[in-house]
C-alpha cells in the first residue's frame, strides 16, 4: 500500500482549496427576460385538455425555449407554447407541444409516479420561497401520466412524495396538448414573497432534445433551483382549506407457517393535516399503516457494511426536504427515516401515533417530528423525536442545527446533536454557469454503553462548469459515534474522496466525459490506511440516450477483522491488492426494447468477483410494460468459491391513469428465498385510493417450494379538505 500513501495528502489539500465559502454574490435571475407575471383569473378553466375555455382568452403564451441538448442555447427544432395563470387558490398551466411527426411521439407510461425520463414529457419546477433550496417538481407526458417530487438541497429529487394536482393531456394532429392545475394547498409557499422560482422544460424522447425556459447550460438539470427564472405578481394567495383529513382502513390476513401465525386484522387510522400558515403545516397520524407502500428491491450484500433503502412512506415524505442535512449522502447521516417503524432485524414495528410540524417562516426552515412505536419482541415501546432548524443567512448561505432522541434498536437511550454550514451559488467568483455547493458539518452522539469518541465531522464540495466538474468529500467518524435514528457505514475511520471530470461534445454524440476518481479510508482504531482506490473512467452518451461506460481502478484494502457473508462463508483478514475492470452498455428506454449489460472483474479480499448483470425493459404499449433483471456474481477466494444469482421480473398493466396492476417476483440463491408481490391501485377519486396487495414468501430448496408467509391486504383511503 506504500505506493499510494503520498496521494492522501494532496487529496486533502485539493479538497480544502476547492471549498471556498466566500464568493461574489449571485446576480438575481429576475431580469426582464427571466421573469413571468401571469394574469389573475376571475373564472377558473375546466381542466379537460381542450384549451377552449374563455378563461384562456387573452392569456399570453411564451415560446422562449432554447435547447439544452444537443446544442445549448440553439433554437428548438419544434415550437412549444406555454400559458400560466392563477387565482387565489390555484396555479394553472396550459402546454401546446408542436411536433411535425406526432406518430413518433414516445409514450410508454400511464400510471402515477412512473419514470417519465424516456418518454416525451414536460416539467414544471417551483421554488415558492425563492430560497434555492426547497422546491417542487411536476412532470407529465402526452397521456397525462404524472410524476412529482420534492426538491431538497437545491437539486436532489425525492420522487416518493405524492402531491394532489391535476393534469389532462392528449395527442393532436400537430403534437400534444396538456392542461392542469396545482392547488396552493398542495405546496407550502410564502404569500409575502416578491417572487417564486420557476423553470420549464420539454423533452423530445426520440431525438434526445431538451428545451428549457431558463438556464440552458447542459451541466444544469431543470430541478437546479439556482438557475430558475422568476414567477412574479402573485397577489392575495390563500390555501383552499386549512384542514386536510385522510382516513383509511386496512384489512390484513397473515398466514406465517414458521411462526405458527394465522390471523386477520382490521386496522383503521387517519392522517390529519393543518396549515397553520401558508408555509407551516402540522400533521397528526394515528394507527399509521404502510400496507400500500411499494416493496423494496432485493439486495445481496457481499460487503461488511449495511445497505440502505429509500423511504416510501407518505408520513415521512411530507416536507422531507426540511429534514435534509448538509451534502451528506449516506454516511454519516444523522437522520434516516427508515430507522423508524423497523426493528433491529428489519421487522415491521407498528407506529401507534406520530406528529410533525414543519415549514418555513421568514429566514428560518424548521421541522419537528415525534412518533410512538409499539413494543416488538424484546424491544420496549419507544418515543422517538427529530428536530431540524436551518437559518438562511443569505441567498447563498445557511446555518443549521439538528437533534434526535431515542433508540429504536435497543432498550437504551440515545441522542444526537449536529450543526452544518451550507453554501450554494450558480455564479462562483461572479462567473456565469459555474454552480458550486459546499458544506461543513459537525455531529456528536450519546448512547447507553458508548463512552469513547462519539463525534463526526467533515466537508463536501461540488463544482460543475460547462466543461470541468469536481466533487470532494471528507468524513471523520469517531469509534463510538452512534446515530440511533440515522445511518453510518463504518465508525472509527476517516474517509476522503475526490472526482475530476471534463465534458466535451464531439458530433454525433451528446457528450463524452472522462473522469478520474480517488477514494481512501483510514482507520482510527488501527492507525493505518485501510483502503484506497484510484483510476480513470469514461462515459459516452448518444443523443438518443444510449450510454457506454468503461472503468479501470487500482484497489488496495486491508481487512482488520473477518466478517460473514450471507451464505455463511467467513471472509478472512489480510492485505489485498488488485485491479477493477468494468464496462456497461445501456440502451435508452425510449426504445421499444431497451437493455443494460454490465461486465466486471472486481478484487475481493485476495480473490475476485466476476460480475455479469443485465436488465431488460420491453414497452410494447402504454398499457403493458415488462422489466427483468438478472445478476450473476462468481466469487472466488483461495478457501471458498460460490456463485451469487439474483433474479427480478416485474410487469405493470396500466389499464388507465387511475387503475394500475403491478407484479414483482424476486429470488436470490444465497437466501434461497423467493418473494412475490402484486399490487392493484385504483384511484377512484381525487385523493382517494383503494389498494389490494398480496405478498407471498417461499424457500426454494432442491427444486422444492416451501411456502412460508402469505399476506393479503386491502387498504381504502380518502382525502377531504375543508
Amino acid at each position: 500500500m506504500s505506493r499510494f500513501r503520498l496521494l492522501s495528502a494532496p487529496l486533502c489539500l485539493v479538497a480544502v482549496v476547492c471549498l471556498p465559502l466566500a464568493s461574489a454574490p449571485a446576480r438575481a435571475q429576475g431580469t426582464s427576460d427571466g421573469a413571468w407575471s401571469p394574469p389573475r383569473l376571475t373564472t377558473p378553466p375546466v381542466i379537460d385538455g381542450e384549451l377552449n375555455d374563455d378563461a384562456w382568452i387573452g392569456v399570453p403564451a411564451t415560446t422562449a425555449f432554447r435547447q439544452v441538448e444537443p446544442t445549448p442555447g440553439a433554437a428548438p427544432s419544434m415550437l412549444t407554447e406555454v400559458r400560466l395563470a392563477y387565482d387565489a387558490t390555484h396555479l394553472y398551466f396550459a402546454v401546446v407541444a408542436h411536433d411535425a411527426e406526432p406518430d413518433r411521439i414516445v409514450t410508454t407510461q400511464r400510471k402515477r409516479d412512473a419514470d417519465l425520463s424516456d418518454d416525451d414529457h414536460f416539467v414544471i419546477v417551483l421554488d415558492p420561497f425563492l430560497d434555492q433550496r426547497n422546491g417542487y417538481y411536476f412532470s407529465f407526458n402526452p397521456l397525462g401520466a404524472k410524476q412529482d417530487a420534492l426538491i431538497r438541497g437545491g437539486l436532489t429529487l425525492n420522487y416518493d412524495w405524492d402531491g394532489l394536482w391535476n393534469v389532462v393531456a392528449h395527442r393532436t394532429p400537430t403534437g400534444w396538448v396538456a392542461e392542469g392545475a396545482i392547488p396552493l394547498s398542495t405546496i407550502s409557499f410564502n404569500a409575502r414573497a416578491p417572487a417564486w422560482g420557476l423553470n420549464l422544460e420539454r423533452h423530445i424522447a426520440r431525438s434526445g432534445e431538451r428545451l428549457r425556459w431558463r438556464g440552458q447550460q447542459r451541466q444544469y438539470e431543470v430541478n437546479s433551483l439556482a438557475i430558475a427564472g422568476r414567477l412574479t405578481g402573485l397577489t392575495d394567495l390563500r390555501r383552499a382549506g386549512g384542514f386536510e383529513f385522510r382516513p383509511f382502513t386496512t384489512v390484513t390476513y397473515v398466514h406465517d407457517r414458521p411462526a405458527g401465525v394465522d390471523n386477520t386484522r382490521l386496522k383503521p387510522g387517519l392522517d390529519l393535516f393543518y396549515k397553520i400558515t401558508d408555509s407551516t403545516t402540522a400533521v397528526l397520524t394515528l394507527n399509521t399503516d404502510f400496507a400500500d407502500a411499494e416493496v423494496d428491491d432485493r439486495q445481496v450484500n457481499l460487503t461488511r457494511f449495511p445497505v440502505t433503502f429509500p423511504e416510501k412512506r407518505a408520513f415521512f415524505l411530507q416536507d422531507a426536504g426540511v429534514f435534509s442535512y448538509s451534502l451528506i449522502n449516506n454516511n454519516p447521516l444523522p437522520y434516516y427515516s427508515r430507522r423508524i417503524g423497523l426493528g433491529p432485524r428489519g421487522e415491521i414495528v407498528d407506529i401507534v401515533a406520530g406528529a410533525r410540524i414543519s415549514g418555513r417562516e421568514g429566514r428560518v426552515n424548521f421541522g419537528l417530528l415525534g412518533v410512538h412505536t409499539e413494543a416488538s419482541g424484546l424491544i420496549e415501546a419507544k418515543d422517538l423525536a427529530v428536530a431540524r432548524v436551518l437559518l438562511n443567512l443569505s441567498a447563498q448561505a445557511g446555518f443549521g442545527l439538528i437533534a434526535t432522541s431515542g433508540d429504536p434498536r435497543t432498550n437504551g437511550d440515545a441522542w444526537l446533536v449536529g450543526t452544518d454550514l451550507n453554501y450554494t451559488t450558480g455564479r462562483l467568483f461572479g462567473r456565469a454557469a459555474t454552480p458550486f455547493d459546499g458544506s461543513l458539518y459537525y455531529q456528536r452522539t450519546g448512547s447507553t454503553g458508548r463512552h469513547a469518541n462519539s463525534q463526526a465531522y467533515g466537508w463536501a464540495a461540488k463544482y460543475d462548469s460547462p466543461t470541468w466538474g469536481f466533487t470532494s468529500f471528507l468524513d471523520w467518524v469517531g469509534v463510538d459515534y452512534y446515530p440511533a435514528l440515522g445511518n453510518v457505514r463504518q465508525t472509527g475511520v476517516w474517509t476522503g474522496s475526490a472526482k475530476l471530470d471534463y465534458e466535451f461534445n464531439p458530433p454525433p454524440l451528446k457528450r463524452v466525459v472522462p473522469l478520474l476518481s480517488l477514494s481512501l479510508r483510514h482507520s482510527l482504531i488501527h492507525h493505518n490506511l485501510e483502503q484506497i482506490s484510484v483510476g480513470p473512467e469514461v462515459t459516452a452518451e448518444t443523443k438518443r440516450g444510449d450510454i457506454l461506460l468503461l472503468r479501470v481502478k487500482e484497489e488496495d484494502e486491508r481487512l482488520p477483522e473477518p466478517f460473514r457473508v450471507a451464505n455463511g462463508v467467513v471472509v478472512r483478514t489480510g492485505d489485498f491488492q488488485g485491479q477493477r475492470y468494468e464496462t456497461s452498455l445501456t440502451l435508452s428506454k425510449s426504445r421499444l426494447l431497451s437493455a443494460t449489460v454490465n461486465l466486471a472483474s472486481i478484487p475481493y479480499y485476495g480473490g475476485t468477483q466476476r460480475v455479469y448483470s443485465s436488465t431488460l425493459t420491453w414497452r410494447p404499449s402504454p398499457i403493458f410494460n415488462l422489466d427483468g433483471a438478472f445478476s450473476y456474481t462468481d466469487v472466488r477466494l483461495a478457501y471458498a468459491h460460490f456463485p451469487v444469482r439474483l433474479v427480478k421480473l416485474g410487469t405493470a398493466i396500466q389499464f388507465s391513469r387511475t387503475l394500475v396492476w403491478s407484479i414483482l417476483g424476486q429470488y436470490d440463491n444465497l437466501s434461497r428465498a423467493f418473494g412475490f408481490n402484486t399490487r392493484l391501485r385504483w384511484t377512484y377519486t381525487k385523493g382517494g385510493d383503494i389498494f389490494i396487495v398480496a405478498n407471498q414468501g417461499a424457500n426454494v430448496i432442491d427444486g422444492r417450494w416451501d411456502f412460508t408467509r402469505t399476506e393479503l391486504s386491502t387498504k381504502i383511503g380518502a382525502t377531504f379538505r375543508f
